[in-house]
């Protein structure tokens, strides 16, 4: 015959045992989410935006970048670095930078939550420079803020190609932080410096 206690301790046993089971559930369901493919402008487009932005002020770049850093990349040895606060995910198999929108959490400026990259580049020479940011996301609007001041390009969909850019003269190294809003997620493919 059986006590209460056995029948309770039964019962508690095959709850954790439920609970472990869609909590495996859950995490095979959450892993299995596919990264976005994000693409980015070829070499011909982003030519055609440098143009349609900057007109004829000076040629659009025809080489390819001085530097490119993404998630796979994050490092190069002779001209620096990106970093990121609060990452949504630093997704190195997809090369994505998944970045959460910057939302306001209180009554001061300074209490905001989301994703900011920062990109620290000491080691590039005095020079101009285009400096492009590649991009998708749901209804995202990313910002690129340095010393040419606040920069956005905006995609609807997680489909669209999307690319923000600036050009800046560098006296001593490149400083400059990129962050997105909206109502989705920003994926961040890469941030590219081509020399003018």
């Amino acid at each position: 015959m059986r006590t209460l206690e056995q029948e309770s301790r039964q019962a508690s046993d095959q709850a954790l045992q439920e609970f472990a089971i869609i909590q495996q559930q859950s995490l095979i369901d959450r892993k299995a989410v596919a990264a976005p493919n994000v693409a980015r402008l070829p070499l011909l487009d982003l030519a055609e935006l440098f143009e349609t932005v900057f007109g004829n002020e000076k040629p659009a770049p025809k080489q390819p970048p001085l530097v490119e850093l993404s998630a796979r990349v994050p490092y190069s040895a002779t001209y620096g670095w990106i970093d990121s606060y609060h990452p949504g995910r630093w997704d190195c198999e997809s090369d994505l930078v998944f970045m959460s929108p910057i939302i306001q959490v209180g009554p001061s400026i300074g209490e905001w939550d989301g994703t900011v990259v920062y990109v620290s580049l000491p080691g590039v020479p005095a020079a101009t420079y285009l400096v492009v940011g590649n991009f998708s996301g749901y209804d995202t609007t990313m910002h690129m803020n340095g010393p040419w001041g606040n920069v956005t390009a905006y995609t609807a969909a997680t489909t669209d190609i999307g690319t923000v850019i600036a050009l800046t003269n560098v006296t001593q190294g490149l400083y400059f932080s990129m962050s997105c809003k909206g109502t989705g997620l920003g994926y961040l493919e890469s941030v590219q410096l081509f020399s003018m």
